[in-house]
């Protein structure tokens, strides 16, 4: 063994020095390449600027008006819950159901399984609306949700029922597909006249339910979690069917009326 020692000994320095010389000749030349090869990005002027600002604000204004709606204060509980079920998900799920019960082990497998019935449910639900409407998929998510939301309330999981936390954590994904892509969906097809302040709503009010999940999570035992989803998707869906009421009215007496222009007196 002390031959080979001393020969590796020997042969680290010019490996070690070669190495540093690759990767200083590497940088330089990569340096070099983004001087010559690549644009400059130009020092925004002040014009430039002030027109961001303006525009900045601008956006920010019509996101506040756009709240003056009735359909979009309707549709701002659901929004938060489609940010409080991710972040009980991600946050409290892995955490008490996964980690302390069974083994932090297994929180990568049970998530995979997640994303892939979140996947498959988003290609699925985006067919089935085509045939049977909105509605019928947001009860199905509902049903979905209250059913996992019960059961986590009354079930103890032990070691041997992780068959368990993947079958709640795929029906999760499926009804997340719902959430996530039908209410952004919704809000295209409800505000298709201002559609940039009805999205900047969205994000606002999704990112609302991720803040306050995160920052109250560790502070609250997981019943007192349930409960609030609980209550989160029972006044968020009875907001969605207010909402979708009021958009189906006033698409028939919109028909109607066009009906009543075209017909002969």
């Amino acid at each position: 063994m002390y031959p080979t020692a001393a020969l590796v000994g020997l042969s680290a320095a010019p490996l070690w020095t070669s190495k540093g010389s690759y990767l200083t000749d590497s940088g330089i030349c990569s340096i070099l390449t983004l001087v010559i090869l690549l644009d400059q990005r130009r020092i925004a002027s002040r014009d430039q600027i002030s027109v961001m600002l303006r525009n900045s604000v601008k956006l920010l204004i019509s996101t506040i008006k756009h709240m003056r709606h009735i359909n979009q204060l309707l549709l701002i509980p659901m929004t938060i819950w489609a940010g409080l079920e991710l972040t009980f998900l991600f946050a409290q799920f892995t955490q008490a159901f996964v980690s302390c019960a069974i083994n932090a082990k297994y929180v990568g497998l049970i998530m995979i399984a997640f994303g892939v019935c979140d996947s498959i449910g988003s290609f699925v639900f985006g067919q089935l609306v085509k045939v049977v409407g909105r509605w019928p998929c947001f009860a199905i998510a509902t049903l979905i949700s209250y059913a996992m939301i019960i059961t986590m309330l009354v079930w103890r999981p032990l070691a041997d029922q992780i068959v368990v936390l993947f079958i709640i954590a795929g029906f999760w994904g499926v009804a997340d597909a719902v959430w996530q892509s039908q209410t952004s969906a919704l809000y295209g097809v409800l505000f298709t006249d201002n559609n940039e302040a009805a999205f900047s709503n969205y994000r606002l009010w999704e990112s609302a339910g991720f803040a306050f999940f995160y920052i109250l999570l560790p502070r609250i035992r997981t019943r007192i979690t349930l409960i609030i989803l609980l209550v989160s998707l029972s006044v968020g869906i009875s907001g969605y069917a207010l909402a979708e009421y009021r958009w189906q009215t006033t698409e028939e007496k919109e028909k109607n009326a066009k009906n009543n222009q075209v017909s002969p007196s």
